[in-house]
């Protein structure tokens, strides 16, 4: 691996080597002549072919509802399994204000006319239809044209993986945000902002999101809100559907990170080549200056060989719970119902070592902690300083997260129930929900108990190697809804029931099934005992269940809250 010089664990000084410095310095300011068709399309066309050139506009927009006067609508051609060609609703744009359309040529749709006559007041004016080849790949560049480069002026980190993401993403958040509230002595807002599942914003303040990674114009329109606001650094997930799609094209990336690769989205890619070969474009990234990877990961010797191959030289680093050659290695690993522990090494600085602790439940947990510790470390942050913001580091909605029972269940043959315990978590992969299991395993005195179904018009692959982890890893099994979307609960489930081993000696105590969710929930509630742990995995932070194109309002995380409150009201009122 090459290897990236490193900061003296005492802070910046002036013994920073100069080939390093790059990282530590704000980027060059560059200034675009932003709102200008020139500008925005300027290598993309042949303007000598283009009428009605020095068009300006106030915005840009892909989905011609949110068209406002003088905007550009950008009419791309149908994304996956999406709709139709943005030029069907070209039409609406113009109605809406829009003053010109860029459309995508395809095999369907070769020609259109140089422009659209429509109705402005009591004029007729002509709506310049310009066409872009490749438009779909180039509209992140336009984008960020648009709004004068916002992520060239902050430090951009890029996470990609299957699992652990949002859980990376949202722990460099909070590790920034504590490192500067204990280096100014007071709470410091508005340093690090996040782009992804759980939201956009600054970490604290999101709002919520309809995507892991939004569309290209959304995301520069985000980032030129954060710069506008003074944000320093931005985390953003980046999902294998928006390396496909471009949505991240244009977002000028500082450091990439790999969580890990299992199987997952193959309804979309197909296989797990073509997968992975999506999660690879980040690291090929022309503006990235330093790259992070999990050296537990299969997935991490594939990035290795292709930046290899492609003869790029930028710095790599390597985290690792097996591997004491990687630059940030963890051992000494204690899990307990207090959290995680573990020791902390780090190659340059040989040594010293760090005792590392988190509140924190799950062993996958460590390698999300070690992501976000190898990219603040590399990047100049104070090792000592990190390490103690991760012992503040709070848990992710959703995400492992542990419900607490009511505090005033008091009756005597509640309170043997009350000592069970229960866990949200977002486990949706065959992977996340084995590591999800293990993890609580370590926790369990009693027995380990899972709810969870899949996902309809999804992957139906991974349905039967979910139910061969459930089997391989819970004592108890309860089937239920998940997101069935436009296809049967029934059939989802019995897709899964085929991955059971042993199917005609199942016993109905060891593999249940409730299609209602909350159903399914209660009434495994109502079974555990001291000592047991629940996992109810599939849905983590999720407030709806989505059936046959309706998003109905459901919580997993409420549902077992207002069973904790019918208990506690039984125990007062019996």
């Amino acid at each position: 691996m090459n290897r990236l010089p490193f900061v003296s664990s005492v802070g910046i000084s002036a013994g920073v080597p100069a080939e390093y410095k790059r990282l530590l310095t704000k980027k060059e300011t560059k200034h675009y002549p932003h709102n200008h068709l020139q500008s925005l399309l300027d290598g993309f066309v042949d303007f000598s072919r283009v009428e009605n050139c020095p068009l300006t506009f106030k915005g840009l927009s892909l989905n011609s509802k949110k068209v406002h006067e003088e905007y550009l609508f950008l009419a791309c051609s149908s994304v996956g399994n999406g709709s139709q060609h943005g030029i069907a609703y070209a039409g609406e744009a113009i109605n809406s204000g829009a003053t010109c359309i860029a459309w995508e040529p395809t095999d369907e749709l070769k020609n259109m006319p140089q422009s659209c006559p429509a109705k402005k007041g009591d004029e007729t004016v002509n709506v310049p239809l310009i066409p872009v080849f490749g438009l779909q790949d180039k509209i992140g560049e336009i984008a960020a044209r648009f709004y004068q480069q916002p992520s060239h002026e902050m430090n951009v980190i890029g996470i990609t993986g299957t699992n652990g993401k949002t859980s990376t993403a949202h722990f460099i958040a909070q590790l920034v945000e504590l490192m500067n509230e204990q280096k100014n002595k007071c709470a410091v807002i508005g340093t690090c902002a996040v782009i992804g599942t759980l939201g956009n914003g600054f970490y604290g303040q999101l709002e919520q999101s309809t995507h892991t990674t939004p569309d290209a114009v959304t995301v520069q329109a985000l980032i030129a809100q954060y710069r506008d606001a003074q944000a320093e650094t931005l985390v953003m997930e980046v999902s294998s559907h928006a390396l496909a799609q471009g949505r991240v094209n244009g977002v000028e990336f500082d450091c990439a990170i790999l969580t890990n690769l299992t199987r997952d989205h193959l309804d979309y890619h197909g296989d797990m080549t073509r997968y992975g070969n999506e999660k690879l474009k980040l690291f090929h990234r022309k503006t990235l200056q330093q790259i992070v990877l999990n050296q537990d990961d299969e997935f991490s010797q594939v990035i290795l060989e292709s930046l290899a191959k492609e003869k790029n030289t930028v710095p790599v680093l390597a985290y690792s719970c097996k591997d004491k050659r990687a630059e940030y290695f963890a051992d000494e690993i204690d899990l307990s119902n207090e959290g995680i522990h573990f020791q902390l090494h780090i190659t340059a600085l040989e040594d010293e070592s760090y005792r590392v602790k988190s509140s924190l439940i799950g062993a996958f947990n460590i390698e999300n902690i070690m992501a976000a510790i190898t990219a603040l470390h590399s990047q100049g942050h104070d090792i000592e300083a990190i390490v103690a913001a991760v012992e503040k580091l709070q848990l992710v909605p959703g995400r492992m997260e542990k419900i607490q029972w009511a505090s005033d269940v008091e009756k005597p043959d509640l309170e043997e129930k009350g000592q069970a315990l229960v866990v949200v978590d977002y486990a949706h992969t065959p992977d996340a929900l084995e590591k999800s299991l293990i993890a609580l395993k370590a926790h369990t005195k009693g027995k380990l108990v899972c709810i969870f179904g899949c996902g309809g018009d999804r992957d139906k692959g991974k349905r039967q190697l979910m139910a061969k982890v459930a089997q391989q890893q819970a004592d108890q099994i309860m089937l239920t809804s998940d997101n069935p979307r436009t296809e049967s609960v029934e059939e989802i489930i019995a897709d899964i029931v085929n991955g059971f081993e042993h199917q005609d000696s199942l016993s109905q105590s060891c593999v249940q099934i409730e299609l209602d969710r909350a159903k399914a929930i209660e009434s495994v509630l109502g079974i555990l005992e001291k000592g047991d742990a629940l996992l109810i995995a599939g849905k983590g932070h999720e407030d709806y269940q989505e059936i046959n194109g309706e998003r109905l309002a459901f919580s997993d995380k409420a549902c077992v809250e207002d069973f904790f409150k019918q208990m506690s009201n039984h125990s007062r009122f019996k």
